[in-house]
């Protein structure tokens, strides 16, 4: 595999065919694939019913890069792990040593990829619920293990995507965009691949977002930048708040990007720049698109978020709150019940990361050099403004930080949004 990573799609010099771009990318697949359920198998053995392969690697649209040690990836291998009904589901030290074993395993054959593995019943499958996911999943997931027809016998249950998950999955692109904060803050040029691949990503998910409202979602990348370019020709992308030219352009810029593994051009997310463009473009969708939701359009996306969070069900703020607790455990749970009973009041933890993801995707709409450009930046906010960003998180100094600055505001969203937001949809 090594050899195979490191060639360039043309005859070697001993007149041997090596293979393509495409074609070093389906063997990667398959080995990931391979990799994964043999340490599945052995670490579950018996009450292991299937394996399923979802997300872009699925879809055949992973982005990879070639380094020195071999093929990377940047985007997750998601699988689904499904235990036999009655078994118990492995616990996530387990399904951490699983993933762990197999990259392990990947990276000695020259496959560097970080696997993302959940496990559920069969009956998690029945209840995907009207999101993304479960479409993509049960319409493009690939069984590498078990019943190859686990999937397709309930593809069929889904029918429609709620705006709600549409929404919910910008949402999650605001927090994630703030992984490249230290490069703003240091005024990294040019930006790194990592911040420019979170930059496609995002164009791209905004797209397939747009798409949810406009009831014409498909699944894979560039399935939808055609989609989203037809409804454009027929002029029904005329109400989105920005230049939709130029977005149209740009997205189906990332879409090539995303399956050809190189740009048509040069990067367009090379300067952070680029960054404050796309928080510009984040900020004016939410807004629409919550408008959309509510029927009505108030003057800021922050605004429209406190009233999608006042029509929230009080069922479902505490269905959150509840997960929350039983995440912390009892003793670490009384040490915030009075900061959790006050964010209650106002909305579930989701809701409140995405509060703050927002305002702090929106205070960080700009690039920083240099340490005095950034201590001059944070005055012009105030210090007080970074505090009411850490006022809607769940637990506000989960690394103990001793400085408040740009840094630690976004490393701390990003630890509530990992601890309590990546594995329930509550």
């Amino acid at each position: 595999m090594n050899e195979v990573a490191n060639s360039n799609g043309r005859k070697a010099d001993s007149g041997a065919v090596v293979l393509s771009s495409a074609s070093r990318g389906a063997e990667a697949k398959f080995r990931i694939g391979e990799t994964t359920k043999r340490c599945c198998v052995q670490s579950l053995g018996p009450r292991l019913q299937a394996v399923v392969l979802t997300g872009s690697l699925a879809r055949n649209e992973a982005t990879w890069r070639q380094t020195e040690r071999g093929m990377q990836f940047l985007s997750d291998a998601e699988f689904i792990v499904i235990v036999e009904d009655g078994a118990k589901i492995p616990s996530p030290e387990v399904v951490t040593l699983i993933c762990r074993g197999a990259e392990e395993e990947l990276r000695n054959q020259g496959v560097l990829c970080k696997l993302s593995l959940g496990a559920v019943h069969e009956a998690f499958l029945l209840n995907l619920g009207e999101t993304i996911f479960g479409y993509e999943l049960l319409t493009c997931g690939e069984v590498v293990y078990g019943d190859p027809d686990i999937l397709s016998n309930k593809a069929r249950c889904v029918t429609r995507i709620s705006e709600e998950d549409a929404w919910r999955m910008l949402a999650n692109r605001t927090v994630e965009l703030l992984e490249i904060v230290p490069e703003l803050v240091d005024g990294a040029a040019p930006l790194s691949d990592a911040a420019q691949y979170r930059l496609t990503k995002l164009y791209c998910d905004m797209a397939t977002s747009i798409l949810v409202f406009k009831q014409e979602f498909v699944a894979g990348y560039q399935a939808r930048a055609d989609k989203l370019s037809h409804l454009h020709e027929r002029g029904l992308l005329s109400d989105l708040p920005f230049d939709v030219d130029w977005f149209v352009s740009l997205v189906r810029r990332c879409s090539i990007y995303k399956t050809a593994h190189f740009w048509d051009g040069s990067s367009p997310f090379t300067t952070s720049e680029s960054a404050r463009q796309a928080v510009a473009v984040l900020r004016s969708l939410w807004t629409w698109e919550l408008a959309q939701m509510h029927g009505v359009t108030l003057f800021s996306p922050d605004a429209m978020l406190r009233l999608h969070m006042r029509k929230q069900k009080l069922k479902n703020r505490l269905r959150g709150w509840a997960y929350v607790v039983r995440r912390r455990g009892v003793a670490d749970s009384l040490c915030h019940c009075w900061r959790w009973l006050r964010l209650l009041t106002y909305s579930s933890p989701r809701y409140c990361v995405y509060a703050a993801g927002l305002n702090a995707a929106s205070s960080f709409e700009f690039p920083v050099s240099d340490k005095t450009k950034q201590q001059s930046t944070l005055t012009s906010l105030g210090m007080g403004q970074l505090i009411t960003v850490l006022h809607w998180l769940p637990i506000a100094n989960p690394l103990t930080r001793t400085a408040l600055d740009v840094n630690g505001v976004a490393e701390a969203i990003l630890w509530n949004y990992h601890e309590f937001l990546v594995e329930t949809r509550s």
